[in-house]
């Protein structure tokens, strides 16, 4: 077996132009067959509305390019990705998700034929092992949340760099070490890490290059690393500190909803490191076998595997303790190990960021390793003996077929919250989140409120406590339904619960007002007005008309006048009940002229004409 990447025929299968082509052209079709029954998929009620729909940056890029250098986004620095998603919405808008996801599909294909590239520099002269590590990297179903959920663009985006500075610096060695080559590394290891803070190992990754390659690891391999790992240091200082909550010392503020990911209490260290064995054993496993995978793996909802988790701990040691003591008989373990269980480590759950115990996403860079490592064998065992060249031919090219295959299942999936959550539903039935998520969406998006309430209360059942959710949810789908006194029961729970949202007390006023309690709505109505998301004409709206009804008619013609004077509102209601309001004052003549307006706004304005005729203007 080929140990390293010296003394090599000069001349590789793959170095004519023809041969190249030839191999991108698979890598794109194989690609565009696994995953094009996504490019029309939908956002996703997870993340996405924190990436996309509500991050001015993205919906409004014009005069804020410069903003996404001094932000960050769902306790994530990244402003090249964030700039990536204002260069879609600039081009595309930022209501078509189809943009997006397309824009992911095709890094993804260029970061395929970037693998088929390093995996050529490492093993030049082979056919068989640039082809399908790139294959499988391409089109494996554990790519699918990296490429088709569209807030990970960070992941195809940090790969992308991650590629290319792996690839300058093996030409960097290949070279002669010529400086200029080192430099480009450098600068594409920062582009990388402006794309995810992942990005941060790749000094040690350089370092297995230079171990592959057979350079010796002495002091001038390590001291050009320094500026690296410089890098690397100040970016980890960023991720801790933003997901801790913290500013960077005032110098990267938030963009949307702020909350801690990072715990480093939650579990024992005992706790953790069964965690990340039990993730790393997974990610092996279900690297040949694809199965049940879901969008999201939390911790208590695994716990039918709980007696896994020290299996996994024993599993990850050996396998580690076998990788070290093949140090200097095989090359290849060390590396291909190496390279997985670098650049995986940091999400392994060591340290606990999130509610999930790991996610198909963190394999997007580390799969590399196993796939050179899985093909490497086979290949050794053709060069053995040429009688086992069809059948591993045959194996590996069944394996990406079938990886195809379920690629293409695996992007149905994504296809919008509801499939989402109902799959992650299949796969937790216990789990109180997937419930809050997808009932939440049936009912706001498909209109289907029983089955809406029958999710929210399913959440709630589970001990759902994140926040007052499946509350609102609740109240809003049965003020729809037209029950005001339940969706007032709920609607108080939700604010009992800590519901931050002026929506909330704005919908529970509407609830009051419905069922003829406009002074019990009045309150509801003017706190929200002091909050966020309180939609502030619709609210005041509704404020003014509760006084009239309550007998503040003062009060209620400030606020309508508010409403249509300041604020615009042009709907045919607040003239008509300016109007009324008016003329209970004593203002028949304004009362008139608005109640006019809104039948010039809504001419079948029935009531209004009805008015005109009390008050002899008809």
């Amino acid at each position: 077996m080929q140990k390293s990447g010296q003394n090599v025929p000069k001349e590789s299968f793959f170095s004519s132009g023809a041969g190249k082509g030839l191999v991108i052209l698979l890598l794109v079709i194989a690609s565009f067959i696994a995953f094009s029954g996504g490019f029309k998929n939908q956002f996703v009620d997870w993340d996405d509305h924190v990436y996309i729909e509500n991050n001015y940056l993205v919906t409004q890029p014009q005069g804020h390019w410069g903003e996404a250098f001094k932000t960050h986004v769902a306790l994530n620095y990244h402003p090249f990705t964030v700039i990536s998603m204002m260069m879609n919405a600039s081009v595309s808008g930022s209501e078509n998700p189809g943009s997006f996801i397309l824009t992911n599909f095709f890094i993804h294909v260029l970061n395929s034929i970037l693998v088929f590239l390093l995996v050529s520099l490492l093993v030049p002269g082979k056919r068989m092992v640039p082809l399908f590590t790139a294959l499988l990297f391409a089109v494996h179903p554990m790519r699918v949340e990296s490429v088709t959920w569209i807030s990970e663009r960070k992941d195809v985006l940090y790969g992308f760099f991650f590629l290319l500075a792996g690839i300058n610096y093996l030409v960097y060695l290949n070279s002669g070490r010529k400086v200029k080559y080192l430099i480009l590394t450098f600068l594409l290891f920062f582009c990388s890490c402006m794309s995810k803070g992942q990005a941060v190992v790749l000094p040690l990754v350089l370092l297995l290059f230079d171990y592959w390659m057979g350079r010796k690891i002495e002091s001038k391999a390590i001291v050009e690393k320094i500026p690296f790992l410089i890098v690397s240091l100040v970016f980890g200082l960023i991720a801790v500190n933003i997901q801790s909550g913290g500013d960077f010392h005032g110098m990267i503020q938030l963009v949307g909803e702020q909350r801690s990911a990072l715990s480093v209490r939650a579990f024992t260290l005992f706790e953790r490191l069964q965690y990340a064995g039990y993730g790393f054993m997974m990610y092996c496993w279900h690297l040949f076998f694809p199965f049940k995978l879901g969008a999201f793996y939390p911790y208590e909802a695994v716990g039918p595997n709980y007696k896994m988790y020290p299996i996994g701990l024993v599993f990850m040691i050996l396998v580690l303790i076998a990788t070290a003591f093949s140090f200097k008989k095989s090359r290849l373990f060390v590396f291909a190990i190496g390279f997985f269980t670098i650049t995986i480590a940091l999400v392994l759950q060591i340290v606990s960021v999130g509610a999930a115990i790991m996610a198909d996403r963190y394999t997007y860079i580390p799969y590399i390793g196993l796939f050179f490592l899985f093909t490497m064998l086979l290949e050794s065992l053709v060069e053995k003996s040429a009688v086992y060249t069809k059948m591993v031919w045959a194996v590996l090219s069944l394996f990406v077929v079938f990886c195809i295959f379920q690629t293409r299942k695996q992007v149905k999936i994504w296809e919008n919250t509801g499939t989402l959550f109902s799959r992650n539903i299949e796969l937790y039935p216990n789990d109180p989140r997937s419930y809050y998520t997808r009932g939440k969406y049936i009912g706001e998006k498909e209109g289907k409120l029983d089955e809406s309430i029958a999710d929210n209360l399913k959440a709630i059942e589970l001990g759902y406590k994140d926040d007052s959710g499946p509350w609102e949810n609740l109240g809003t789908a049965y003020g729809i339904k037209g029950d005001a006194k339940k969706a007032a029961e709920y609607f108080s729970m939700a604010i009992e619960k800590g519901a931050k949202s002026g929506e909330t007390y704005m919908n529970r006023g509407i609830a009051y007002f419905n069922l003829s309690q406009p002074e019990k709505a009045i309150p509801d109505f003017e706190k929200a007005l002091t909050m966020k998301n309180s939609k502030s004409t619709f609210t005041r709206g509704f404020l003014a008309a509760a006084q009239l009804n309550s007998g503040h008619a003062q009060s209620a013609l400030e606020n309508f006048n508010i409403v249509i004077d300041k604020e615009g509102g042009m709907d045919a209601i607040y003239f008509y009940n300016r109007g009324l309001t008016k003329n209970q004052l004593g203002d028949r003549a304004g009362a008139i002229r608005d109640i006019q307006k809104a039948l010039q706004i809504q001419p079948d304005y029935n009531e209004a004409k009805q008015a005109l005729k009390l008050l002899g203007a008809v």
